[in-house]
């Protein structure tokens, strides 16, 4: 790196990376009272992947929006406040749907799952981000972030009074630096963080696109055949099958959209399904001929931007927090779009670097101390994630233990969220941060059980189902067998809601209907440990009583998508036919 004269710092923070995790945290910071810049190679709009959200990950997004005083945050947390504040061009998500398929078999309506979002709670979305990227940059500008773009950091020293970024036409200088980018992280790259190879044990690589001409599932497979609670596309649908996973991300799901596109991707063990000699484009559309209950739902589709093909996507940092500076996002690591846990794992991060930055600016202390605990923070989440996704990619391989292992996982889902409901509500009766806590030492995600835990026995099933099924992709047990006993363990467990029918091997829907919550809840009072009862009937009733509350939801624009519906009165809300 050149050598730049040092000066008296410009900035609080400089963040790399103008990325939705970047700006967010560009307009927290600078939202309360902290002189932010954010500088990035590129330029928007643009590109992304991590289009799908999830209850936990937007339940963050109201919390971090309260928490630091940033409304339009909690506007990203509902499908009703992005069409109605933001855009029209991103899509709507009613449940993540799970098809299984053999190749070269018919897709057999048995091996199905879906997991409805709750209808008490609020609607997801599918982000079309690169018009909701932009939009956030122009927020955490407005609120005082200085944003540099196209301009590209070549290297990074830090001194005892600041940092120093360099860049082609000169540099800048900040107390703290934040890099928020991905892969080709800056501060990974100059301080040699990256684990070679990665420790993670998951694989896999990628071909995505946005194309248009995409039938609706239901198309292929009618609701008469399944039965299940919303159509396909009205959420995300996940096309399992050994080795592997397709998305499909459609944006025009709703009357109300104005965008046709819809996000494709197929992700895939490189162990099982090794890179073929031709082009992206070719491979995708010799894979999916494979299946015969795919190819026709991508027969007239075309894409509208070149497919891209990754490596293996996995990458690990051996360290994340350093003196006056730390990774973030992607920029720390990447495990897989699955689950869409990125954009989960980016606002966790923010949630508990935002009120350590601002301390450390109020006392001009940047010591590593007061950040080291991002450190075991971070690098929990990645790990967590790669057991996720790692034993996802293995029960792929047997639909009984797919099956199995997708109803602890739905389990799994209820816990972290009713976490969430729960800070969440409290913090609004009490601003007091100190009730936030519980969501830096997250206990549904320990891989040590305290023995004073009062989910002690909820955490020891997690572990015995993350270990049973390494000891399948190990190859030292069998995936039937395996499944069986999982099934048992649940069915055996007394802190599992008897109402969401989990144990229920013939029940393939996780319906939070409102009689099955009316039964979750006289469980949670009457029968249920303590422990879990508490959360479960906390995580529910205090979320419900804040759902109509001033300024909570867009109760409006939530009946203009219902009214949408209607044939006559519905017309004038739909986006009108060209003609």
């Amino acid at each position: 790196m050149t050598d730049h004269p040092r000066s008296t710092p410009d900035y609080d923070v400089a963040i790399i990376g103008s990325g939705l995790s970047g700006t967010m945290l560009a307009a927290c910071l600078a939202r309360n009272g902290a002189k932010v810049l954010i500088v990035d190679g590129a330029t928007h709009p643009r590109f992304a992947i991590g289009e799908s959200t999830i209850p936990a990950t937007s339940m963050m997004m109201r919390l971090v929006s309260e928490r630091y005083g940033v409304p339009e945050i909690k506007w990203l947390s509902t499908f009703e406040g992005v069409q109605s504040k933001i855009n029209t061009t991103s899509g709507v998500k009613r449940n993540f749907g799970f098809v299984y398929h053999r190749p070269g078999e018919r897709q057999d309506p048995r091996e199905t799952h879906m997991f409805p979002i709750p209808k008490v709670t609020h609607t997801e979305s599918h982000f079309y981000r690169q018009d909701i990227d932009n939009w956030m940059l122009t927020v955490a500008a407005k609120y005082g972030t200085t944003v540099r773009q196209q301009v590209r950091i070549t290297g990074v020293e830090v001194d005892d009074d600041g940092v120093t970024l360099a860049h082609t036409g000169g540099h800048f200088r900040a107390k703290f630096v934040v890099d928020a980018s991905g892969y080709r992280s800056v501060l990974a790259e100059q301080f040699g963080l990256r684990e070679e190879p990665s420790r993670f044990r998951h694989q896999s690589r990628s071909l995505f696109t946005h194309m248009v001409g995409i039938r609706p599932y239901d198309e292929i497979a009618p609701k008469s055949r399944y039965g299940h609670p919303s159509p396909w596309h009205d959420g995300t649908l996940h096309h399992l099958f050994p080795g592997g996973w397709m998305w499909v991300i459609p944006f025009d799901n709703h009357l109300r959209g104005t965008n046709d596109l819809c996000s494709v991707g197929l992700q895939l063990d490189p162990r099982v399904h090794p890179v073929p000699d031709c082009s992206p484009e070719e491979e995708f559309r010799r894979f999916i001929a494979r299946f015969p209950d795919i190819e026709p739902q991508f027969a007239e589709a075309r894409s509208v931007r070149d497919w891209t093909r990754t490596g293996r996507l996995q990458y690990s940092s051996r360290q994340t927090v350093g003196y006056r500076w730390c990774l973030t996002s992607h920029a720390a690591g990447f495990l897989d779009p699955l689950f869409s846990r990125g954009l989960s794992n980016s606002l966790e991060t923010m949630h508990a670097l935002v009120h350590r930055l601002l301390s450390a600016i109020a006392d001009d202390d940047f010591s590593v101390e007061r950040f080291e605990y991002m450190q075991e923070f971070e690098q929990g989440l990645l790990d967590f994630n790669d057991d996720l996704v790692a034993n996802a990619y293995t029960s792929f391989g047997d639909w009984r233990l797919w099956d199995a292992w997708f109803r602890i996982w739905s389990l799994g889902q209820f816990i972290a969220t009713f976490e969430v409901n729960r800070a969440y509500a409290r913090f609004l009766d009490t601003r007091d941060p100190a009730v936030l806590a519980p969501l830096e030492r997250p206990w549904w995600r320990g891989r040590v059980i305290p023995q004073d835990s009062p989910y002690g026995a909820v955490m020891e099933l997690l572990q015995q189902v993350n270990d049973m099924t390494r000891a399948v992709q190990e190859g030292r047990a069998e995936s039937g067998a395996t499944a069986e006993e999982l099934l048992r363990l649940l069915r055996e467990a007394d802190f599992v809601p008897p109402a969401w029918g989990l144990a229920d091997p013939n029940n393939q829907w996780t319906d939070a209907s409102f009689l099955e919550i009316g039964r979750t809840l006289r469980w949670a009072r009457k029968t249920a440990p303590k422990a879990v009862g508490d959360l479960t009937y906390d995580g529910l009733t205090l979320f419900m009583k804040k759902r109509f509350s001033r300024g909570e939801f867009a109760v409006g624009e939530e009946l203009k998508h219902l009214l949408a519906r209607w044939p006559v009165i519905g017309k004038r809300l739909r986006v009108p036919t060209p003609k």
